[in-house]
């Protein structure tokens, strides 16, 4: 009996390489996001560098939005008509978001052949579990193994970042312990990570070399680890420094990425983060 066809959905968040997007039986659903009154599809309507670049000179904040039910249920459809039995679908942390959500309300009208999977992450931290789950349904894995296979890489994904300016953390509201206080956090270097889906504070320093070396420290205490990613809002030389640094402590070449920007608007330019997945 041969296995069932199984493909696998993501969101724009994941930040997956666009070489691993391309490949067969992959779709990313990207977010919404608006700059001054204009709506555009994160990652497909215009270019992270420049929005990067001109993130301080907007109008207004940017605001993000969650793809609407109808841009998954285009996505399931797409993939069943090209043969596909069964789909996982792996969204950023639904503490963080509406996506898992909105992915939630239109899997119900494919009964069974979809399942919805709260990766509890953001970013790489999402984009390695995806790439892990692909990995084995190309190689013919059941949906049970799959699923199974996915939980493990959430128990085994870590991300840490350097928040640099705190404001764009604030106005986001995501993030409970910025909304009071935050005069005092305004004009330092905020080390974050992720703990039950939910941003946590680390540490707070005055400069941002003393940010990386805290950050290269916190990575070294993670122990072997197979995938490495380095992710950055507009800095691509220091992400390439700090990628370098890191090199020796993953079996595997650090990928480097420049976040998608509805992650962007939340944390400013000029931010740097590891996401990883340990052995």
């Amino acid at each position: 009996m041969t296995s069932p066809r199984i493909a696998i959905v993501t969101d724009s968040t994941a930040d997956i390489p666009s070489n691993e997007a391309a490949k067969p039986g992959i779709k990313v659903v990207p977010a919404l996001i608006t700059i001054d009154g204009e709506s555009f599809l994160d990652g497909e309507n215009f270019d992270r560098a420049e929005f990067y670049h001109r993130l301080p000179e907007y109008k207004s904040p940017p605001t993000t939005a969650s793809p609407p039910p109808a841009l998954f249920t285009d996505a399931y459809t797409s993939l069943f008509n090209e043969g596909f039995d069964k789909i996982i679908s792996i969204h950023v942390s639904g503490k963080l978001s509406a996506i898992y959500n909105m992915a939630c309300q239109s899997a119900q009208a494919f009964n069974d052949r979809v399942s919805v999977f709260d990766s509890g992450q953001l970013s790489l931290g999402i984009g390695f579990q995806v790439m892990e789950a692909a990995a084995a349904a190309r190689a013919g894995a059941d949906l049970t193994t799959i699923l199974d296979k996915l939980s493990k890489a959430k128990q085994q994904s870590r991300v840490i970042a350097m928040v640099n300016k705190l404001d764009y953390l604030r106005r986001s509201g995501r993030v409970h312990w910025l909304t009071a206080g935050i005069g005092a956090w305004l004009h330092v270097k905020m080390v974050v990570g992720l703990t039950d889906g939910m941003v946590h504070r680390i540490r707070a320093v005055r400069t941002r070399n003393r940010a990386l070396g805290e950050i290269h420290e916190l990575v070294k205490d993670w122990g072997s680890l197979r995938r490495l990613g380095v992710m950055h809002t507009g800095i691509p030389d220091e992400a390439s420094q700090f990628a370098r640094m890191l090199e020796p402590l993953c079996e595997n070449s650090p990928i480097i990425i420049e976040a998608t920007t509805v992650i962007g608007t939340h944390v400013g330019e000029g931010s740097i983060g590891i996401a990883a997945l340990t052995a």
